[in-house]
């Protein structure tokens, strides 16, 4: 069926494609024969002589030709009008998740256990997920590319929040914790970490209240 469709584009554009070299070749020629039409009757009726006329036909094709080549400007001007509304558009948007929000409750004691329970995140055609990982569990997520391991960790994280379902830690939906405090409690090492340009210690205790040298030690 595409292949059909593409079919029949590629015959339009071949019919369509000469006739417009044609149309516009056609008007090219026929503004040059009004243009020496016109001033041979100038010659004849106003005294005018030839290099009067050429150099007027001259000056309206390099005119022409200098509009033409400022269309390619305009392009670009369209191009980057946009680029920008693409631009401030990511700029104003309002995310449904505020960092800035200091509101929500901190728990005294946290254990660490992680459970996603019958959460739905942007993939239509599969179904709900849960996930229980007590505290001091070592576990591994596994599988192809697109399945949703980064996902996971994600929501765990709250940079999303599912559409359905809920995220708990220690029993407590992670929307009802204060953001900043809720995310101060995890550490992630990416596969591809990048490091800040400070000291490597400054960097293993990045975000992290009064470190000691014994907390850098362990962490190494």
């Amino acid at each position: 069926m595409f292949i059909r469709k593409a079919y029949r584009s590629s015959l339009q554009e071949g019919a369509v494609n000469p006739l417009g070299l044609g149309f516009v070749m056609a008007t090219l020629f026929s503004s040059y024969g009004l243009a020496v039409w016109y001033g041979s009757k100038l010659i004849v009726e106003r005294g005018y002589n030839g290099s009067m006329v050429i150099s007027v036909i001259m000056s309206v094709m390099i005119g022409v030709m200098s509009l033409g080549q400022a269309t390619r400007s305009v392009t670009a001007f369209a191009e980057g009008q946009g680029a920008a509304h693409r631009m401030f558009k990511i700029i104003e948007r309002k995310p449904d998740i505020d960092i800035d929000d200091n509101t929500g409750i901190i728990l005294e004691d946290v254990k660490g256990d992680v459970q996603l329970k019958d959460v739905y995140f942007s993939y239509p055609t599969r179904s709900e997920f849960s996930l229980q990982v007590p505290s001091g569990t070592t576990m591994a997520l596994v599988g192809d590319n697109g399945s949703g391991k980064s996902t996971v960790i994600s929501l765990v994280e709250r940079f999303y929040d599912p559409h359905a379902g809920e995220v708990l830690i220690d029993g407590v939906n992670i929307r009802r914790m204060k953001l900043g405090w809720m995310r101060g409690k995890f550490g992630l090492v990416n596969q591809e970490p990048v490091l800040f340009s400070t000291t490597i210690r400054e960097n293993i205790a990045y975000e992290i209240e009064k470190p000691t040298l014994e907390d850098i030690k362990r962490a190494i």
